[in-house]
């Protein structure tokens, strides 16, 4: 039986323009006997996926070396007829991180005994190319405390693996965490792997796979807990279905953990639990020390939604940016950007949430954004309307 994927409508604001689109979570689940479905609960080969598997995540590489060796393969079983395909990452010789999606439903929750991971292989379709990997079971699994089925923000799990790891045979490795209350400038390149299908509807899970995408601000996500997510762009390229949990790496560090994509994987949005926020972070230390969080252990990070810009948007008028409704303590730092033939002007962050339109603004497009935060993260959050300064 397969698990279908939970959707939900994302406003994705750009800073040339306002888009909407249909995000999926990555639940990622696959039916028993599908393409590299089988690989460790049967411990039979999987059924062959009757086309031939095009050499791509979505738009990206097989990944034929060792160089990503710390991306793993992740089973688990819900039911007698129900099982999911995910990935992880591998932090430590007993530690796979994940997301919280692999190992909780909304009507189960996986105990060890329903997880296997596969390490050290790069295909886990078939036997013979399994071999040159280990399967590996799960002594323990935590969950991020503030986790919910039916909510984006901290889709992030641990599992502690039953035998550690030999990390010296250069097959697998492990991947060192970004540092807390790292900053991603906008623009950068992400590079993300998993085990995933290459496309919506492909059947294809079980190869490790890359792709390179470009970070976001993470307000142009929509989302309403901004600084617990990272999110990406690259049309055509992207995380899909199989790659829940994956690898995202910046800098040679895990900077995310992969949960959600869009509708249609080819559209190539893709958003991540962000590790360098202490509202995730908390989770992920205290879990890697073998430590239970509650959630009021985990510092909340700003939760808020529809910032607007507002005010006639003519010369030598004021325009104001309403940051609507936010969680308490939240400090607000304040940018308006002007966007005209694909050039982009923003002001520098600051308190003041006005700004003075000048004559040399005519003709171009303005919105705002805000930046929030307190001790759970920082985050930015873009307006989800624009003025066009008119005479």
């Amino acid at each position: 039986m397969t698990r279908e994927p939970r959707r939900a409508r994302r406003a994705v604001a750009s800073l040339l323009a306002i888009a909407t689109t249909l995000v999926t979570a990555l639940v990622v689940a696959a039916p028993a006997g599908a393409t590299g479905a089988g690989f460790a609960l049967t411990g039979q080969d999987a059924a062959a996926p009757g086309r031939q598997a095009s050499p791509r995540i979505t738009g990206g590489d097989v990944v034929g070396d060792t160089s990503a060796a710390y991306t793993v393969a992740i089973q688990t079983r819900f039911g007698p007829e129900e099982t999911g395909a995910c990935s992880g990452t591998v932090l430590d010789p007993t530690h796979v991180l994940t997301a919280a999606h692999c190992v909780v439903t909304k009507n189960a929750r996986a105990t060890p005994a329903d997880v296997l991971v596969a390490v050290g292989a790069n295909d886990i379709r078939t036997a013979a190319s399994r071999a040159s990997g280990l399967v590996v079971g799960v002594a323990a699994i935590r969950v991020h405390p503030r986790y919910r089925t039916d909510r984006y923000p901290d889709d992030v799990a641990m599992l502690t693996l039953a035998t550690p790891l030999d990390l010296t045979t250069g097959r697998v490795s492990a991947l060192p965490l970004s540092d807390p209350g790292a900053f991603i400038p906008a623009g950068r390149s992400l590079q993300i792997t998993g085990f995933g299908i290459t496309g919506t509807d492909k059947n294809d899970f079980g190869v490790l796979r890359r792709v390179r995408m470009t970070n976001l601000t993470s307000g142009q996500c929509g989302a309403t807990a901004p600084a617990t997510m990272l999110c990406s762009y690259r049309r055509g390229h992207a995380a899909c279905s199989g790659d829940s949990g994956g690898t995202a790496v910046y800098g040679g560090r895990l900077v995310g953990v992969t949960n959600l994509a869009a509708q249609r994987c080819e559209d190539g949005q893709n958003i991540f639990a962000n590790l360098a926020a202490p509202e995730i972070r908390t989770f992920v230390d205290a879990a890697l020390r073998e430590q239970d969080v509650t959630a009021e252990q985990t510092p909340l990070s700003p939760r808020g939604r529809e910032v607007k810009i507002a005010g006639a948007a003519r010369v030598g008028r004021t325009l104001t940016c309403r940051r609507g409704a936010w969680s308490s303590g939240v400090r607000f730092r304040y940018t308006f950007f002007r966007v005209r033939r694909g050039n982009e002007v923003a002001t520098p962050l600051r308190t003041k949430r006005t700004y003075k339109l000048r004559s040399s603004d005519r003709g171009k497009t303005v919105g705002c954004a805000i930046q929030v935060s307190n001790a759970g993260g920082t985050g930015f959050a873009i307006s989800t309307n624009e003025r066009v300064v008119r005479r």
